[in-house]
């Protein structure tokens, strides 16, 4: 049995697609580093009293993958937007984690954000208006059944 997709699941998978190879290409920036993707990011935060960065960084990557996934498996909207969620959690913190790294270390405030990040900030956004338009669009089963 084929699933049905909407038009609204298909903006929705190509936010997370996006996202996903937004995380891929470089988009963090480090001083004495360069610019890295989410693997050596992971990997050069993977230090002591900063390593909740690369956590942060490769559960968005990977909430990203879970969306793209639930999108082939089910036609459930409310798992698209548990994943979209914990995307945008995770992505806020390890936005918020950045600004403080890069305050300690006496760097600019956004001086970290290379063009991956807008990529990705771009396809959660149209991942984030698939899901509020789908959503507003949603019937009821049996709202069709009483007008007949």
């Amino acid at each position: 049995m084929k699933l049905k997709k909407s038009k609204d699941r298909m903006m929705y998978l190509i936010g997370m697609v996006a996202t996903f190879i937004g995380l891929l290409i470089p988009f963090v920036r480090e001083q004495e580093e360069g610019v890295m993707n989410v693997f050596s990011a992971a990997s050069f935060f993977n230090q002591p009293g900063i390593a909740y960065i690369s956590t942060f960084a490769v559960v968005v990557w990977l909430a990203a993958l879970a969306g793209i996934i639930l999108y082939f498996v089910t036609d459930f909207v409310v798992g698209d937007f548990l994943a979209w969620l914990i995307g945008a959690a995770f992505g806020i913190a390890f936005t918020v984690s950045m600004m403080l790294y890069c305050a300690d270390n006496e760097y600019s405030l956004f001086g970290w954000l290379f063009v991956g990040s807008f990529i990705a900030f771009a396809g959660m956004t149209l991942a984030l208006v698939a899901l509020i338009h789908s959503a507003i669009t949603i019937q009821h089963p049996l709202a069709n059944k009483k007008a007949a």
